[in-house]
């Protein structure tokens, strides 16, 4: 697969340095990385810093004599697969919405034809100026899409909507644009995450160790091939894309509502998620501490996947976890069978290979005339070939 490229314009805010790490994410992940600056840019972060990180020439003035040719700052457009500026000044967003270029950045902005992303930062009044906002809405309309400013310390003193979004939340937004494709358009996907909790009393529950981290990765792999994805969450600290519609619940019971209600219309329901098998009958109050034990009353949760195996209509598929730490195979197979699935994915836990909240994992995929065991590899590639899989049963319709 092509190396995608990615264009990074900085302007003169405080939240500069921020860019650097944002470089850095794409950089760690195998992308090609261009900077243009502009001149207030250079007051908050230097080229040696971009051109070290970037590890490529940076753009800073239109007509520089370290541009090989003139005219290089818009022949990097046609080579940027998506151009994000960040941090946006309301001057960049302002000459770019009024088609004014005066300098290197202004220019590539206007020559630019494909996806623009804009993580603003400014003043809170700024940016809530009628004059900026018409702005914004204007390029909205454009298709340029906007990481919005969240709230917190401004540069001025102020504690407020405006600063910069940080800069995990603009290279996962980014994600979305640099790898989408159309081949589960028109395909609603339904993926489960995280844990659910139990409670005991008010202030205590059980629970397990699921991260969510798989489920994420799959909800994004889902929403980079175009489907309407929705992520029904148990607790988990993992963050999604905006274009993933993300439900949030707590206990298994909570888990079980939110699924059936969304799977009634969904082609592909995948359960990552680990359900606590059992729950507790809840205390009102806190249960003091009185003596050396204590008895819980545990009550055996709904079947999620069982029921939704013995629901599925034709022509959807469904696709379960199963967490194993002996016979993992035979028990894997065993439970594809009695709950009707399509895929089951095998982990198999262990102390060289635990899979909960780490990034990599080993797995196995199961359906009911394969068996595929997977190297260790990052959760990210693993979602990539489990949709590959599910690609393919949506192409020649479920074994």
């Amino acid at each position: 697969m092509k190396t995608k490229n990615v264009l990074i314009g900085i302007t003169g805010g405080i939240a500069a340095y921020k860019s650097c790490q944002l470089i850095r994410y794409f950089k760690k992940s195998g992308y090609n990385v261009k900077v243009i600056i502009t001149k207030n840019g250079l007051q908050f972060i230097t080229e040696t810093t971009l051109r070290t990180l970037s590890e490529n020439a940076v753009y800073s003035d239109t007509f520089s004599n370290s541009n090989e040719w003139s005219t290089e700052h818009i022949s990097i457009t046609d080579w940027a697969d998506v151009f994000i500026i960040a941090p946006a000044t309301a001057n960049i967003i302002g000459k770019y919405a009024n088609g004014i270029a005066d300098d290197a950045l202004s220019t590539s902005l206007l020559a630019y034809n494909k996806q623009v992303i804009i993580a603003p930062a400014m003043n809170d009044k700024m940016y809530n100026n009628p004059a900026v906002q018409r702005n914004i809405s204007s390029l909205l309309a454009q298709g340029v899409f906007f990481v919005e400013p969240g709230y917190g310390d401004l540069a001025c003193g102020y504690k407020a909507a405006g600063r910069m979004a940080e800069p995990d939340e603009i290279f996962r937004e980014s994600l979305y644009f640099l790898n989408k494709t159309e081949k589960l358009e028109g395909r609603k996907i339904l993926i489960s995450a995280a844990r659910t909790a139990e409670f005991i009393d008010p202030v205590r529950y059980i629970s397990n160790c699921s991260s969510g981290k798989t489920g994420f990765r799959l909800a994004e792999a889902s929403s980079f091939r175009g489907a309407e994805t929705v992520l029904v969450s148990g607790p988990s600290d993992e963050k999604c894309n905006n274009f993933i519609k993300r439900i949030d619940v707590v206990s298994s019971e909570d888990m079980y509502r939110e699924i059936i209600r969304e799977s009634k219309d969904s082609d592909c329901i995948i359960m990552s998620a680990a359900v606590a098998d059992y729950t507790v009958r809840k205390s009102d109050r806190k249960i003091k501490k009185n003596g050396d034990e204590i008895k819980l009353d545990l009550i055996k949760t709904k079947d999620i996947l069982k029921e939704l195996g013995s629901k599925k209509k034709k022509g959807q598929i469904l696709v379960g976890f199963a967490l194993e730490t002996e016979k993992g195979v035979t028990n894997a197979k065993k439970k594809l069978a009695e709950k009707n699935l399509d895929m089951i994915i095998l982990n198999e836990t262990s102390k060289d290979n635990p899979a909960f909240g780490t990034d990599s994992n080993r797995i196995t995929i199961i359906t009911k005339s394969t068996i595929e065991k997977l190297p260790p590899m990052d959760k990210s590639e693993i979602a990539e070939i489990i949709f590959e899989k599910i690609t393919a049963l949506f192409n020649r319709g479920t074994e």
